[in-house]
């Protein structure tokens, strides 16, 4: 049985219609009717049955299209794994990770741990943290790098802890000769961008609302995107300050100190289900990564 001609009757059962199969996979309308009587005759059932002009999946037509796409699925797996090989890789870790990270500690970690481990191929979806405990306690991911701890049923590693900084645009003032920014009054008098992390916002957003009720907030969900705003001086924000140190050893941002209120930490997660080896050697290589 050809994976070709399995991937035909697909498209036919999809379409149930050889004129639109054999436009999209560039042959004739014959060349498609005689794939589809060739698997019929090796199968020795009828696949689909004819209503005037029209084709319609037979009973077992139904029954063997689910079968068709597992063996594809499975076949295409398997080739997968063979290039995989071939490429030098022999085990894969799946990786889910939120946005932050993937902006900022990503590309070392990448770096690094590929040359540590030059035959795990790494395979990265970024989402948002909320998401990745249940898809690791689903089997979904191997791996979650998160700014939310995990859920039940699945094991959860702090792995680094870091400041957060009240930022506005810089005032183009040298540290010596600039006037001192007075926090209540920037934050009195701009749009404060909140809600770009998970794990902080509604601590500080009570805290900033006890202390200055009349604040102006606005919900941005991605700490870059929020940065960008606090860069073209639209408002200001608490920011991690590994999101930020760039900007601010460059003078394109400014930290402001905020005396009148404990500002929480950023923490970062690994998130992991299983302690196989793969899992564990990661979870070892990044406990001991040293981050700044």
């Amino acid at each position: 049985m050809e994976t070709r001609v399995l991937k035909t009757f697909i498209m036919a059962a999809e379409y149930e219609n050889f004129r639109i199969v054999a436009e999209k996979l560039f042959v004739s309308q014959p060349a498609i009717t005689f794939q589809i009587k060739q698997l019929e005759k090796e199968l020795g059932v009828k696949l689909f049955s004819k209503i005037g002009r029209n084709i319609y999946l037979t009973e077992f037509g139904r029954l063997f299209y689910q079968e068709a796409k597992q063996m594809i699925s499975q076949y295409d797996k398997s080739i997968e794994t063979v290039n995989q090989y071939k490429q030098g890789y022999n085990k894969t870790i799946r990786i889910a990770i939120s946005p932050m990270y993937a902006d900022t500690i990503l590309p070392s970690i990448l770096h690094k741990y590929t040359k540590h481990f030059p035959d795990v191929e790494l395979s990265i979806q970024v989402l948002e943290s909320a998401e990745i405990s249940p898809l690791i306690k689903n089997g979904e991911f191997d791996i979650g790098l998160s700014c939310l701890p995990g859920l039940t049923n699945v094991k959860t590693v702090k792995f680094h802890t870091e400041p957060v900084s009240l930022v506005c645009k810089h005032d183009g003032y040298d540290a010596e000769s600039g006037p001192i920014i007075d926090a209540l009054e920037l934050l009195e008098n701009n749009i404060v961008f909140s809600d770009n992390h998970p794990a902080y916002w509604d601590s500080l957003k009570e805290l900033l609302k006890y202390k200055l009720p009349s604040l102006k907030f606005m919900k941005v969900n991605q700490t870059y995107a929020t940065k960008r705003f606090v860069l073209e001086g639209i408002g200001v924000s608490f920011l991690p300050k590994s999101i930020i140190n760039r900007e601010l050893l460059e003078g394109r941002l400014m930290e402001v100190s905020v005396p009148f209120i404990e500002i929480p930490t950023a923490s970062m997660y690994i998130i992991y289900k299983f302690e196989h080896q793969l899992e564990s050697d990661f979870v070892s290589f990044i406990s001991n990564y040293h981050y700044s």
